[in-house]
């Protein structure tokens, strides 16, 4: 019996043994396993974060085109009429040209009459569209807006580097130039 005994505490040493070793062999593939599930864990993570980074980037960017194509919209708006008054100006011109003929009959009377009110109705029209005649008599000369064709000499009445006379008026649309002045400049 004592034996029996012996050997059923060996059997159950052995067994507890044999457990002891799957459980320790359980824990360290447990540990293994959580070790790559963190690691895993982590790798999501910063695969997350760089997703994230990338939407918010994408969604940026979008933003940043959107505005883009805004302010170019809101360009293209505000200098819309330009091409139409770069081809009307020399009309203008014409115009105004005629206007300064001399007439002494009655029928030249009533023909400079209509004339005139078409450059006023093409003058407001042009005004209505943003477009200006530059104001440049006798200020100093701004080769942003004038184009001097001609010099003469400074005196009291027109001093250095101003201009004396508008041979051709200038305009501009908005904030921008789209046709200079030329004028005349004391020297």
């Amino acid at each position: 019996m004592a034996s029996n005994k012996k050997q059923d505490e060996e059997k159950q040493n052995s067994a507890e043994a044999t457990e002891s070793q799957k459980l320790k062999a359980d824990d360290e593939q447990a540990k293994a396993e959580d070790k790559h599930a963190d690691k895993e864990i982590i790798d999501l993570k910063r695969q997350l974060d760089d997703m994230e980074n990338k939407y918010l980037r994408a969604e940026a960017e979008l933003q940043n085109v959107q505005n883009r194509a805004k302010k170019d919209q809101a360009t293209i708006l505000k200098y819309d009429g330009q091409k139409l008054a770069t081809n009307i100006l020399p009309i203008v011109d014409n115009l105004d040209r005629a206007l300064e003929v001399k007439v002494d009959d009655k029928s030249g009377q009533q023909l400079k009459q209509g004339v005139e009110m078409v450059a006023k109705h093409l003058t407001k029209a042009l005004s209505d569209s943003n477009i200006e005649v530059l104001d440049v008599d006798g200020k100093k000369f701004d080769p942003n807006f004038c184009q001097a064709v001609q010099t003469v000499p400074a005196d009291d009445d027109h001093p250095t580097d101003h201009v004396v006379k508008v041979l051709q008026n200038g305009y501009k649309l908005a904030d921008r130039v789209i046709r200079p002045a030329m004028v005349v400049v004391a020297k």
